[in-house]
């Protein structure tokens, strides 16, 4: 009876010791999830602009840039140039975000 008694209680000890860690792992696995999905989150939420819409944002300004620096041509045409260089890489990292879908044998 009494062997029966500390088995019992031992498989109790060996029952919480299993929960116990299994609750670890869990939570574990539950951060590890939630840092994917903010990841996947901030991906999802990152601006995703056409071409076309680039090229438009490029030419209004530009515009205003001639509209507001007539004063300084010199200064004009460096923040043209910094304006020209942001359009650029923006539609070439959309190009290339996309272009393993329309050219799979160029990876």
């Amino acid at each position: 009876m009494d062997s029966g008694i500390i088995l019992i209680i031992v498989l109790i000890i060996i029952g919480f010791a299993i929960t116990w860690s299994n609750q670890g792992q869990v939570k574990e696995v539950e951060l590890r999830q939630s840092k994917f999905a903010k990841e996947r989150d901030k991906l999802a939420d990152h601006d995703n602009q056409s071409a076309n819409d680039v090229d438009e944002q490029r030419n209004d300004m530009l515009k205003t840039l001639d509209n507001s620096i007539k004063d300084s041509p010199k200064q004009l045409e460096q923040i043209k140039h910094i304006v020209n260089d942001w359009a650029d890489m923006k539609i070439k990292s959309f190009k290339d975000r996309r272009s393993w879908v329309r050219n799979p044998e160029d990876e």
